[in-house]
């Protein structure tokens, strides 16, 4: 039985050369494409603070825009400072206030990503306080003196005329767990929790009084910076996590995405389904993610500000720029 392809093939010397060429270049060994370089990213742990990069990670968005992230967790907003400011990692999320903070202590670290823009706590209080007024002569608990529970409970008391401090019994634990544990057992009347613990307080029968960031107005919670002088020589590295980051917040904003961007957060933190999507019900109303990463300058100069009044920031005031490069954002946004 005649092969008529095999014949065709044997009859045409050039149809034969370049049938042994095919062959050839099919043997050539495949040049890979490079890896995209790693990022060190300090985390505090994993939580809505870091939603979008969670995001960015699952859905493949860091390497797709050219970086790959390796999250470490420190367990504490200074220890990411820290560690970025002595350029054992090049970036980390840390709170603002620390931040600043850092930055005033001389940390060579600059923020360069706006993360979570407003917080989730809120006031929760003893079954039988219905308002914020209700509060007066009563024990509250904040995070210490420094921490932004604090600042966010004296801008909710002065809101509603009370003094933050005079009028009311004013005790610290840095702890949410500490906090609510207190809550539930009596020993005081009123805290501000994180969620999921606000969530789970509420439905023991505690009084929610509501959202708490919102009264300091434009003050960002959580955000990314970066050790100065390793971004000084990897801006395409950095402009990359800024690109994914900001394509996440898009993502998980869209209320198509809103279960499976949940799913995410309730299985990478090890909390439900249900308290993940009570979570991005509460992100949404208070907008607590910026789609180009941005912070004002205002708002900058509002953290400075409020930790100056606290003595948290001693010498002259320095300008935003001393604490915060928008330039980074701004190339991307280009």
């Amino acid at each position: 039985m005649k092969h008529p392809t095999r014949t065709a093939i044997c009859r045409s010397p050039r149809l034969a050369g370049a049938v042994a060429l095919a062959g050839l270049t099919a043997l050539a060994p495949v040049r890979a494409e490079p890896a995209p370089p790693t990022v060190s990213a300090i985390i505090i742990g994993v939580s809505v603070s870091i939603w979008p990069a969670i995001v960015a990670e699952q859905k493949g968005f860091f390497v797709a825009e050219g970086v790959k992230v390796d999250m470490i967790s420190a367990g504490a907003s200074t220890r990411s400072l820290q560690q970025v400011a002595a350029g054992s990692a090049e970036i980390g999320s840390s709170s603002m206030v620390d931040t600043i903070r850092g930055i005033g202590a001389g940390a060579k670290v600059k923020i360069f990503l706006n993360s979570l823009a407003v917080g989730t706590h809120s006031l929760i209080a003893a079954k039988n306080i219905k308002t914020v007024g209700d509060l007066r002569g009563k024990r509250i608990m904040t995070g210490g003196p420094g921490d932004i529970t604090n600042l966010w409970w004296g801008a909710v008391a002065r809101h509603f005329g009370l003094d933050p401090v005079n009028d009311v019994d004013l005790m610290f634990s840095g702890s949410t767990t500490a906090r609510l544990a207190a809550l539930a057992a009596g020993a005081i009347d009123a805290t501000v929790l994180s969620t999921p613990q606000s969530f789970q307080a509420v439905q023991d029968g505690f009084t929610d009084l509501g959202p708490v960031a919102p009264y300091l107005g434009e003050f960002p919670m959580m955000i990314w910076h970066v050790n100065e002088a390793w971004a000084r020589t990897n801006e395409r590295p950095l402009a990359a996590f800024i690109r994914a980051h900001n394509r996440a917040v898009r993502y998980l904003s869209d209320p198509a995405h809103k279960v499976e961007v949940s799913e995410m957060l309730a299985h990478a933190s090890k909390s439900s389904v249900d308290d993940a999507l009570k979570t991005w019900d509460m992100c949404m109303r208070i907008k607590a993610f910026v789609e180009d990463g941005a912070i004002t300058d205002a708002a900058v100069l509002r953290v400075r500000d409020a930790l100056i009044a606290s003595g948290d920031l001693k010498g002259e005031p320095q300008p935003p720029s001393a604490y915060y490069d928008g330039s980074f954002v701004r190339r991307v946004a280009k």
